[in-house]
């Protein structure tokens, strides 16, 4: 398989049209983290982390 990067400012497909990836991500990271109840901590913050890590992860190459 060829590698791709992934990066924030893809628009994804037709399902989320005007969503970038970023976005997408932070929001299902914030939907999790809404679900789990309240939290001392800016949920928002931890999302948009949780969707940064995410995108440099998806961009490591495979190692086989």
């Amino acid at each position: 398989l060829k590698s791709m990067k992934t990066h924030g400012d893809d628009i994804l497909g037709t399902t989320h049209k005007g969503l970038t990836k970023r976005e997408y991500f932070a929001a299902t990271a914030m939907q999790g983290i809404l679900a789990n109840g309240e939290a001392d901590y800016d949920p928002i913050l931890w999302a948009v982390g949780y969707a940064d890590r995410l995108i440099v992860e998806l961009n490591k190459e495979v190692q086989s």
